[in-house]
């Protein structure tokens, strides 16, 4: 009786294994096997992903607030210098670049977020969450961008009133220049009596029967017959004569009549030697010699 119930379980075992394919089983088994792991591989890198991206845009919004407050900074004060506003010009546009970049990682991860089979809510949710930073962020560069667009003005208007003041700085300075000029301007002349005479700078009056005339400068002598020069650059002037009188009226310590060393003893040039007290008299010099 044993022998006949081992007999039939043997017969049932035989029966029941002899229809199973076994390979069929295990190729299907590790196929399976080989896409949980291909599965789990995938999630396991777009989880990385979107935590890398998620950092990367966090640590891009901390920068472009970071130059926010640079920016604010150079806007407080209402006139804007051109070294503050290039800085913000740079700041801005660093900003954009930063903005560009958040939008594309944000594209990605969206591209990522519809692709992904096990879509997590916990993303979608964080997703938004930039999407909503990044939208916030556009409206404070906006408003950036129209301070900036204010300030160029004051800029431009600064400009105006500084090419402005610079063209009246520039008239004045010619102007006190040609004064300048003026003052340090005076005149000159030398020649013989007759020839001053002729060239009508000094009259000749007085005296009996033409002896012991006085020399003058004429009230409304020939002005054309003097040589300009610069009082604070002309130390002396050349005579180059027998003898030298002065006829115009200056203080006789603020000048020298230097002579040669030779027997004749000529008169070689005229020294000034105080320009400020020779020249307070008169500003034209006219000197009469003796050839």
């Amino acid at each position: 009786m044993k022998m006949k119930k081992i007999a039939v379980i043997i017969s049932a075992c035989f029966l029941v294994f002899g229809c199973t394919d076994y390979k069929s089983q295990v190729e299907l088994l590790t196929k399976e096997k080989q896409n949980l792991t291909a599965e789990a591989a995938f999630k396991d890198s777009t989880i990385h992903e979107f935590v890398q991206g998620f950092n990367e845009i966090e640590a891009n919004l901390q920068e472009i607030q970071q130059k926010q407050n640079i920016i604010s900074r150079n806007t407080q004060n209402s006139e804007l210098k051109t070294s503050r506003k290039a800085r913000i010009t740079e700041s801005i546009a660093a900003i954009n670049n930063l903005m560009d970049e958040n939008r594309a990682k944000i594209a990605q991860l969206n591209k990522k977020l519809k692709s992904y089979r096990g879509r997590v809510a916990e993303f979608d949710k964080m997703v938004s969450n930039l999407n909503e930073q990044i939208a916030a962020k556009d409206q404070e560069l906006a408003q950036l961008n129209e301070q900036l667009m204010a300030m160029n003005v004051k800029v431009e208007n600064l400009n105006q009133t500084v090419g402005t003041l610079t063209a009246e700085g520039n008239e004045k300075a010619q102007v006190i220049e040609i004064q300048t000029a003026a003052l340090h301007k005076a005149y000159y002349t030398t020649g013989t009596s007759k020839e001053l005479v002729g060239k009508q700078v000094i009259t000749k009056e007085g005296g009996f029967l033409g002896l012991g005339k006085s020399k003058e400068l004429k009230e409304d002598f020939n002005s054309s017959a003097f040589t300009p020069i610069d009082i604070t650059k002309t130390e002396k002037i050349e005579i180059s004569a027998k003898d030298a009188e002065l006829v115009t009226n200056h203080p006789s310590d603020s000048y020298k009549i230097e002579r040669n060393d030779d027997k004749d003893k000529d008169v070689k040039d005229l020294l000034i030697t105080d320009p400020e007290k020779f020249w307070s008299s008169s500003k034209y010099l006219v000197v009469v010699v003796d050839k």
